[in-house]
């Protein structure tokens, strides 16, 4: 790292090593580092494409890593009265896709992010060659939780304006230590990374997506039809420490794709990229390359 890298504040560090994309009125930042088979990383809530720096690092190696923000996350724009739903993501992530020459691709996709490659595969059918998912869920009732979780929280008037301005860096700290094994990686530095969208607008897309419900029941149908229609190679990785999606949900995703794999990384919890992000960038390699499952 340079002198001048080391003056700058994490997020602006993070910032140096990603592409700006601007499709229509609106902008992302894109990881592209690498070279060869592209290989798309989609994050979830409430992360960003920073998730991803690690095991993008490792994968870059022998391919293309590319991790944006999705619309509304991160350091992406953050439209008044978008729809910031798995649907309209997965439109955005083709446009930003479109804007870098990206035709097909492998694509990786954690959390909230699975839901929108599922939208996206259903949409643009043969341009995703290979899929890896992880520690996400195809059912609509692990999405609604109750009202001590933390979308249940945001979904009642009043007390997620109050949540969100109380809110401090410290306790984004804590909620991730909830769903993190390796929480030594958490450190002041990673977390100012992922504290900065809250400074800059990010209650107001929580907010959306917590009231607006922009996903139905038939969705829901459609994504785990488009997984069971999905013939390519196909693997799902999770972290066995997961509070909110058991392991018992990463076997049914598994068995809803055609001879889908399925991993267990039994110490990692939620956030599988900040646990172990060096074994899953080296089985994704693998995967990518045909040497998983072993022959």
């Amino acid at each position: 790292m340079s002198v001048a890298d080391e003056l700058l504040s994490p997020a602006s560090r993070w910032q140096r090593r990603r592409y700006p994309v601007t499709v229509g009125e609106h902008r992302t930042f894109v990881l592209d580092e690498g070279a060869g088979e592209p290989v798309v990383f989609l994050h979830g809530i409430p992360t960003q494409g920073f998730l991803w720096r690690d095991v993008a690092a490792v994968v870059a190696r022998d391919s293309r890593s590319l991790a944006p923000d999705l619309l509304g996350f991160g350091f992406a724009d953050r439209p008044e009265g978008a729809d910031y739903g798995p649907p309209a993501q997965a439109r955005f992530i083709k446009q930003v896709l479109d804007e870098l020459g990206i035709d097909r691709f492998a694509l990786v996709a954690h959390d909230f992010g699975a839901l929108v490659a599922s939208d996206f595969i259903c949409r643009n059918p043969g341009l995703v060659t290979k899929l890896v998912l992880t520690n996400t869920s195809m059912w609509r009732e692990d999405w609604d939780g109750g009202r001590l979780t933390p979308f249940g929280l945001l979904r009642m008037r009043g007390v997620g304006e109050t949540a969100f301005r109380l809110a401090r860096p410290f306790m984004l700290a804590q909620a991730f230590r909830l769903y993190t094994s390796d929480r030594a990686r958490l450190t002041d530095e990673t977390m100012q990374v992922y504290w900065h969208p809250f400074q800059d607008g990010y209650a107001r897309v929580l907010l959306s997506l917590a009231r607006e419900d922009p996903v139905s029941e038939d969705d829901f149908c459609r994504w785990r039809d488009t997984l069971a229609a999905f013939r390519g190679p196909s693997l799902v990785v999770w972290g066995g420490q997961d509070p909110t999606f058991r392991t018992n949900r990463g076997h049914a995703i598994a068995n809803l794709l055609p001879g889908g794999h399925f991993e267990l990384f039994e110490h990692a919890n939620h956030f599988v990229p900040e646990d172990r992000p060096n074994a899953l960038g080296r089985l994704i390699l693998a995967f990518i390359d045909g040497r998983y499952p072993p022959a």
